[in-house]
């Protein structure tokens, strides 16, 4: 219950005053209309349908469903859940997005708040997320880079992959963070947005 209460207070506030702040950080590239037109040309059942997809049925199923800004930097809530997961849609395609699909859980959502707003997240248990229809290019070191490859960003190309976020970046020690798809690689290293990476086959 605990998790679910933390994600509907989560929720809300990303709703009333985080989304607006989105649209100035290069995490939306393009807009998304609203709760019952279509997105991307996808009706709203097509959305939930791919933002299902990105997560295991036993994940999904339950997860509220969220869609990213419309035009007026509102959120939509495609379908209410239960389980304090939720899930994503891709947003609109670009050059090196083209499917970034996602479900994540409280620690994640924590994350991605604090991604948005430039802050640091707060995550105080482990956590994960699921990319599984992921196609998409990024930095592996810089966590704001949005442009494309330099010749110092480690810019790499990931597929399907799970992703854990970890209350101590000691937790970390070990783990490769030269980005690979044979196995799990630290992303963003060093930063307060370091995670793992699990590539899927």
């Amino acid at each position: 219950m605990r998790a679910v209460s933390f994600a509907v207070k989560l929720n809300a506030r990303m709703e009333e005053k985080m989304w607006r702040k989105i649209l100035c950080t290069g995490l939306v590239a393009a807009l998304v209309v609203g709760v019952t037109a279509t997105a991307n040309g996808q009706t709203k059942a097509a959305r939930i349908a791919q933002a299902m997809a990105a997560g295991p049925v036993s994940v999904s199923k339950n997860a509220t469903i969220k869609d990213w800004p419309d035009k007026n930097g509102k959120m939509a809530t495609l379908r209410e859940g239960s389980n304090g997961w939720v899930c994503y849609p891709s947003e609109p395609k670009t050059k090196y997005r083209k499917n970034d699909a996602m479900c994540i859980d409280p620690s994640w959502q924590e994350w991605l708040a604090a991604y948005v707003e430039k802050r640091n997240p707060k995550i105080t248990q482990v956590g994960y997320g699921y990319m599984l229809t992921a196609d998409e290019s990024g930095s592996n070191i810089d966590p704001m880079a949005e442009t494309g490859p330099t010749a110092t960003n480690q810019w790499h190309h990931w597929g399907p992959h799970v992703m854990m976020v970890y209350p101590s970046s000691n937790m970390l020690a070990g783990i490769p963070t030269q980005p690979s798809k044979n196995g799990p690689y630290v992303m963003m290293a060093g930063t307060p947005f370091a995670h793992v990476m699990w590539p899927l086959k």
